[in-house]
């Protein structure tokens, strides 16, 4: 018999227990209430390679890239977008800083921090539907490794 379940429910942590903070490239630090969600992906590059003489062939990597999403509620301007359109207007792509924070009753918690974000790919400057919510999709790229500040205990 199991004395001490891995999944204690008392532990597991889901998204009410989660935070996201920017930084903005004027130094500003904010708590980013209104994401709906956010994830970061890893994105591993592999080369495959397979030896004269080999059936197997092998995954030799050659690099990585982090991707970040997040979806925000448009209640304001003034964080992301006005710096974006801000820096755009001026030939320059603003950086960010993001710190992803999970936290347990108990006091554990968990933190990473990814660092020199760019907007990548789309951008949702205006969607606007009828009877909906309007949200705002952001797609960033990771221009640094990411670092791991906290980690859970079980």
């Amino acid at each position: 018999m199991n004395q001490q379940a891995f999944a204690d429910a008392r532990n597991v942590v889901s998204g009410k227990d989660g935070q996201i903070f920017v930084t903005t490239s004027k130094g500003n630090q904010i708590c980013l209430g209104e994401v709906t969600d956010f994830q970061a992906t890893i994105n591993v590059v592999n080369k495959e390679y397979q030896p004269i003489g080999s059936v197997l062939s092998f995954a030799v990597n050659t690099g990585y890239s982090i991707q970040l999403t997040m979806n925000e509620v448009v209640v304001r301007d003034d964080l992301l977008l006005e710096e974006l359109l801000g820096e755009v207007s001026q030939g320059y792509m603003p950086t960010f800083d993001f710190q992803g924070k999970l936290s347990r009753r108990d006091g554990s918690t968990h933190r990473q921090v990814f660092r020199n974000c760019i907007p990548d790919k789309s951008v949702d400057l205006l969607s606007i539907t009828p009877g909906t919510i309007t949200e705002r999709k952001w797609n960033f790229r990771v221009n640094a490794a990411p670092e791991l500040l906290d980690s859970l205990e079980r």
